[in-house]
């Protein structure tokens, strides 16, 4: 199988690693793919790091981003039939990266898939911690060089600062703009479960993700991603009763 892999990066004034970004993208072993950039005005340097690359760039004004309707204009502008999520400062870990990802796409039960994160190098105490903790405690459960193929929604399911999906059901299942603060990636991780697909974790999909926050908007961020959860939980039950 060799898939056309279209990674869509959303960016907002990332000069610190969309370097580094593109980099790692650049040393993949895994050739047939292309990269859509969508910018929602980045003033910092942004663009002209990434003009030294070969993207496709498409530019979305400040006012209109939220990270569906962003994620969205990255689906439409893409050729691949399988579309990777990364943000402006995700970088893969491996360069086996996207190599991975159109292996795990043979399978054709396989709807998405994504993968753990692990702190950048400029990245807190508190997220590193936190992170790789997380890491660490997939692989003590057993998930270390195995994929798991799972059918119920989570927090932290299809992350789309590490994730892909075929396009085919990204087209069917848009992300939801009222959602789209946090939490649109779970709701569209739900459409393709109740498709009949799994969603695959893998722990060969792993980025180098993080904020750089310190501890208290640590937990703030950690309040949010529950509260989050809860929201996109009740938009499914609500669009249940509507249906």
């Amino acid at each position: 199988m060799n898939n056309k892999i279209s990674i869509v990066i959303r960016t907002y004034n990332e000069i610190k690693h969309i370097k580094e970004v593109l980099e790692s993208l650049e040393r993949q072993t895994y050739r047939n793919f292309d990269i859509v950039v969508v910018d929602s005005g980045s003033d910092d340097g942004t663009l002209d790091i990434v003009k030294n690359y070969k993207v496709s760039l498409v530019s979305i004004d400040k006012n209109d981003f939220n990270y569906s309707y962003a994620s969205n204009v990255g689906v439409a502008n893409s050729d691949g039939n399988i579309v990777c999520f990364l943000s402006g400062h995700s970088v893969p870990a491996y360069s086996t990266y996207l190599e991975e990802i159109n292996n795990v796409f043979s399978q054709s039960n396989i709807g998405a898939i994504y993968g753990d994160v692990i702190a950048l190098a400029d990245g807190s105490f508190h997220e590193k911690l936190y992170n790789y903790l997380g890491y660490l405690k997939n692989n003590i459960l057993g998930s270390k060089n195995k994929m798991q193929l799972e059918s119920k929604i989570h927090p932290g399911i299809f992350s789309c600062s590490n994730a892909a999906a075929r396009k085919e059901l990204l087209n069917r299942h848009p992300f939801q703009e009222e959602l789209g603060q946090g939490g649109e990636d779970i709701e569209v991780a739900y459409r393709i479960i109740q498709d009949g697909y799994f969603i695959a974790k893998t722990p060969h999909i792993l980025v180098k993700h993080s904020h750089g926050v310190n501890f208290r908007q640590f937990l703030k961020q950690l309040q949010d991603w529950k509260k989050m959860y809860s929201n996109v939980l009740n938009y499914i039950d609500g669009e249940k009763h509507c249906n």
